[in-house]
């Protein structure tokens, strides 16, 4: 028996939407290089040595 009256989970309308994934497959990656690029730089050694 297939019950139609029944609501969507937030989760799957959240996910199927196309654009939504599109939106976090360009997020997600730019934060975590972002955050690399950032962590690589604090750790660069200063020119006065301390």
């Amino acid at each position: 028996m297939n019950d139609d009256t029944e609501p969507t989970p937030w989760q799957q309308r959240l996910l199927d939407n196309v654009w939504v994934l599109l939106a976090i497959s360009v997020v997600v990656p730019g934060l975590l290089y972002l955050g690399w690029g950032l962590w690589e730089l604090a750790e660069l050694p200063t020119w006065g040595g301390g």
